[in-house]
């Protein structure tokens, strides 16, 4: 997750779509949809308590358990009023019309897409704490290079758990990135996440695995370890 600021320059990036397949999640599967994030209280809230959630071992190793309220608040706030581009690249899942999933996906030049408040993070959090939250941020950082889609975060409400909203996330994903002639897709996911079962299905093996000589467990607790998994993408869809 990126917590820098924003570059005035990135603007979304738009191609020519890739075949005439239809965006999964545009119309009904099993009841999920895909949409994109909109600059609403509603969906800034849903996004911020779902990722806390989603995330909450590796944010509570960061800022303590009795913080994590403040995280979510800080986080539902900082989605407000951003750039169009982070809206554009903030996909949600509802299934049955309720938001149950999200995912962001990032392209070459988004590195900064979203805008960090950090008055309103250092008044939430405190200072020390507001340093290991941005480093987190930093451990799963980076530039993505050209003709690559980078899988920043997914994440599914426990309640719609086994219900197929993390594979059709995951589809939409391979869509946007074929939409911009995107030869691969990759992601970084602890070595102790059962999601890596879901990826693996869905095609995407293992290059490398990083523990960064103890920094990483620091920032993310135990195990301390990440794999980097890709997958390739064919453009020539019909």
């Amino acid at each position: 997750m990126s917590y820098e600021q924003y570059n005035n320059s990135i603007s979304p990036v738009t191609s020519q779509p890739v075949g005439n397949s239809p965006a999964p999640g545009a119309t009904p599967i099993n009841g999920v949809t895909i949409r994109t994030l909109q600059d609403t209280t509603t969906d800034a809230e849903f996004a911020g308590k779902l990722v806390v959630e989603a995330f909450r071992g590796k944010i509570a190793h960061n800022v303590t358990e009795q913080k994590l309220p403040a995280t979510a608040r800080y986080m539902s706030a900082n989605n407000r009023g951003q750039a169009p581009a982070f809206y554009q690249r903030t996909l949600v899942a509802e299934l049955e019309g309720v938001p149950v999933g999200l995912m962001q996906l990032k392209f070459h030049g988004d590195k900064n897409i979203n805008t960090a408040d950090d008055d309103i993070i250092t008044s939430e959090l405190g200072c020390w704490r507001t340093i290991r939250f941005s480093c987190l941020g930093l451990v799963f950082d980076g530039d993505v290079g050209l003709g690559k889609c980078y899988l920043d975060h997914i994440c599914v409400d426990d309640s719609a758990r086994g219900r197929g909203v993390g594979k059709v996330l995951l589809d939409r994903a391979e869509y946007e990135a074929r939409q911009r002639q995107c030869h691969t897709i990759y992601l970084g996911v602890l070595t102790t996440n059962r999601a890596m079962r879901l990826y693996e299905r869905q095609g995407y093996h293992v290059t490398s695995t990083s523990s960064m000589c103890g920094c990483l467990y620091c920032c993310i607790g135990p195990p301390g370890k990440i794999y980097h998994m890709e997958k390739p993408l064919s453009t020539n869809i019909p």
